[in-house]
């Protein structure tokens, strides 16, 4: 039996005794027949539903999921921005932009809005701004705009600073070109925005931790890209996994003692758990140890706070 129709039948299961409105915990992309598609668990253990995305094809990543758990944003290969519900009793809407293209959305917990990175194309040269959407979608802005490219933005859990990549090209009088992407944050209160650490590395998927004390992002800088933590001030940088293949897209778990990420190995795409405490890594396995199914992009919804988690600290003022 395909995982379509063995989750679909769980999942239409669950949905029937579920309230009229279903919070996911966990969102992730699988591959199936093809093409990636978009899967929810309450929590981690619990049985995967697929989320409908009717008449919205192409390849769909980067989920994230509202503060609530009840609507799910994602970007499609192509095809834009859209948000659904993760129960599929409401239609989906799309973010709607004149050119270019909308991909990397975040969820803005002060607004309920969508912050987004918007590609545009201009005399052969790519370029990116961070723009957000009000909570209908149709109210769309500019947020910063920075000389090159601007990516991977989230806004910490308070709803006070955005992290982002800043792509910089670096071009020494002899010598070749590399390019860089570091991290910046924004304060959006007062509108001061400042890079986060001095590094000649690539990082990447910066996410705010639940009480707003740290960031976990994707770094090449030892070698090949590991998943990092660094305090929201730009101190204390540390590396919490070390081993084959490249790990990005972080997502911590609604305690803060975890991070869920993706794992590449051989060619092929997954997703594995390490613990921030022991620094064990675990593969992640919704549909079983058994499952022949590539995963990535999850996220974990961490809500404001949760049971035994420190009170919200979200710093209010840039580095």
């Amino acid at each position: 039996m395909r995982l379509r129709e063995i989750t679909g039948a769980l999942g239409a299961l669950l949905l029937l005794l579920a309230a009229a409105e279903v919070a996911a915990g966990i969102v992730f992309s699988a591959l199936e027949d093809g093409g990636w598609h978009l899967y929810t668990q309450s929590e981690p253990g619990s049985v995967p539903v697929a989320i409908q995305t009717p008449k919205i094809s192409g390849d769909k990543g980067a989920p994230r999921l509202s503060p609530r758990g009840h609507e799910v944003a994602f970007e499609v290969t192509g095809g834009g921005l859209h948000v659904c519900p993760v129960d599929g009793d409401r239609p989906c809407r799309s973010v709607a932009m004149n050119d270019g293209y909308a991909v990397r959305p975040a969820w803005n917990p002060a607004s309920g809005g969508l912050v987004f990175a918007h590609f545009t194309f201009e005399a052969d040269e790519e370029t990116s701004t961070l723009h957000q959407a009000d909570v209908t979608l149709e109210r769309i802005e500019p947020m910063i705009q920075q000389t090159g490219i601007q990516d991977f933005p989230d806004v910490s859990p308070g709803g006070g600073r955005l992290a982002y990549t800043s792509w910089l090209t670096v071009m020494p009088y002899r010598g070749g070109v590399s390019v860089v992407q570091q991290l910046w944050t924004l304060d959006l209160t007062r509108g001061r925005a400042g890079q986060l650490l001095l590094s000649n590395a690539s990082d990447i998927h910066p996410r705010w931790s639940p009480d707003g004390s740290r960031l976990a992002f994707s770094s090449n800088r030892s070698g090949r890209y590991e998943i990092w933590t660094v305090a929201a001030d730009g101190s204390n940088p540390r590396q919490v996994t070390d081993g084959p293949g490249d790990k990005t897209w972080p997502a911590w778990s609604p305690d803060g003692a975890r991070i869920l990420f993706s794992h590449t190995q051989g060619g092929r795409a997954g997703l594995s758990l390490v613990s921030l405490g022991s620094g064990e890594i675990a593969p992640y396995q919704p549909f079983g140890p058994d499952a022949d199914i590539q995963l990535k992009d999850a996220d974990w919804r961490a809500g404001t706070e949760q049971p035994g988690s420190t009170t919200l600290i979200d710093q209010e003022t840039s580095p």
